[in-house]
Formats: C-alpha cells, structure tokens, sequence
C-alpha cells in the first residue's frame, strides 16, 4: 500500500469562515468542497486525478477549525465514490488533504 501525500492549502481567504454561535469558528464547506476539488485535480500542486465530477464533504455542515480536528469528504474520481480525510494544521483554518482512499 502505497502512502500518499498530504497536500496543504491556506483556507483563511474571504468568504471560507462562518462565526459559529458556540464553538468558535467554523470553516465555510462549500468553499471547502471546491478547496478539495481543487487540490485532487490539481497535477501540479495536487495529486492530478483525472476527474473529480462531486465532492460532499461533512454532510454539508460547516466543520469547527480546531487544530488537529478532521472531517471526511466523500469524492467522485473517474466515476467512483471515494473518501478523503481533512484536517485542521492550525487554528487558522488551514488544513491538510489527504490522498484518496
């Protein structure tokens, strides 16, 4: 089993945060819904898959950025469903994705 690579992106840009009433601050998931698109079909920066037709990620609830804390997206390449963890590396809202699996 081959270990894939973590890609890192910075998720502080307009419109990624949402205040949540309790908790602290959330992460917008739409936007990263497209962050992790962006990152799977990326061949340069990313890890290039092929086509990345839907990603569904937290059951469409906005996570709580929380350093070390993940939620899951649920990913369509190449025609089949597949999961990727992602994870907060700070408090800041930037978070790690993880390969495919």
């Amino acid at each position: 089993m081959a270990a894939a690579a973590v890609v890192v992106i910075a998720a502080v840009a307009v419109g990624l945060w949402m205040r949540g009433e309790a908790g602290g601050p959330r992460l917008d998931v739409r936007q990263a819904e497209a962050g992790v698109a962006e990152i799977l079909s990326d061949p340069v920066y990313g890890y290039g898959a092929n086509d990345v037709a839907a990603v569904a990620c937290n059951n469409g609830k906005n996570p709580r950025v929380e350093v070390g804390s993940t939620f899951m997206c649920a990913v369509d390449i190449n025609g089949t469903v597949r999961q990727v963890v992602v994870e907060f590396t700070d408090d800041d809202g930037t978070y790690a994705v993880d390969g495919p699996r």
